[in-house]
């Protein structure tokens, strides 16, 4: 028993030493209170950015034309993959796991297992997300991801290049010129000027507006002619239209009028949507 005692007190006089010679001393409190507003503030940011990815999403879904898939030439499981928004889907993982990660490392965070603090970051992001849907969010990231992000059309949407491929039946642009024998005149994302045609009964085309930005379905030719059987306004991707190279391209194109897309993309008043 004396032995155990005395080791006891050899190792209270080591640790001792070594504290004193290492001059170990306790961190001041303001240290654990300044991390842990840190780990909190870190985690909302990743919890409010996780949204807004979400926001943008809903948004990109909801106006993917689901409904035409059979028009474009794909079967739905092609229109789905082609279409679908991997880079948002990418970008809420990632941010997802910033907001399991700060959580988990909270005061209390380790008493919650693994699967729940998953699950919670999920759905607290999905539905922040869908308010800021709601309320508009996701349009305007969108738009002006469209008009500022240089590999918008190459990374973050791809209905843009999907919908860039008349040679398959796709065709999308700004319109540029209202004709008079059933047909107009569009800027497609390349700078090529197409000559669309429509059946002269068809109703879907009564509402064309210069300077809107639309994509079609049909038949293409060598000539950069299009003979559409379908057309929709673009809602999601419309502010790669509003860039400064497409709007210099529609102003080389057509100097003389005006017909770069209008700020808000909406059509005159009394005038319903076509799609």
């Amino acid at each position: 028993m004396d032995l155990d005692h005395q080791a006891e007190l050899n190792f209270d006089q080591k640790l001792v030493a070594k504290i004193k010679e290492e001059k170990i001393a306790p961190r001041p409190r303001w240290h654990f209170l300044l991390k842990n507003y840190v780990i909190w503030a870190a985690g909302i940011l990743a919890l409010l950015i996780g949204a807004a990815a979400v926001s943008v999403l809903l948004y990109l879904l909801k106006y993917n034309d689901w409904e035409i898939y059979d028009q474009a030439q794909k079967s739905f499981g092609e229109f789905f993959l082609l279409t679908l928004p991997y880079f948002w889907l990418i970008f809420l993982g990632i941010f997802v796991y910033i907001l399991y990660y700060n959580f988990k490392h909270t005061k209390r965070g380790y008493k919650y297992p693994v699967w729940f603090i998953a699950l919670f970051s999920i759905l607290v992001s999905v539905i922040l997300g869908a308010v800021f849907f709601l309320s508009g969010l996701g349009e305007e990231i969108d738009d002006v991801l469209g008009a500022q992000v240089p590999w918008y059309d190459t990374v973050i949407n791809q209905q843009v290049p999907f919908w860039s491929s008349p040679l398959e039946g796709r065709l999308a642009g700004i319109v540029v010129e209202q004709g008079k024998q059933n047909s107009f005149t569009i800027i497609d994302p390349a700078g090529e000027l197409w000559q669309v045609s429509y059946a002269a009964d068809d109703d879907d085309y009564s509402e064309i507006v210069v300077g809107s930005p639309v994509r079609m379905v049909g038949q293409a030719s060598a000539e950069k002619k299009f003979s559409s059987t379908l057309v929709k306004t673009i809602h999601s991707g419309r502010g790669f239209f509003k860039r400064p190279s497409m709007r210099r391209i529609i102003h080389e194109r057509c100097p003389d009028d005006d017909c770069s897309p209008p700020s808000d993309f909406k059509r005159p008043p009394g005038r319903p949507s076509a799609d």
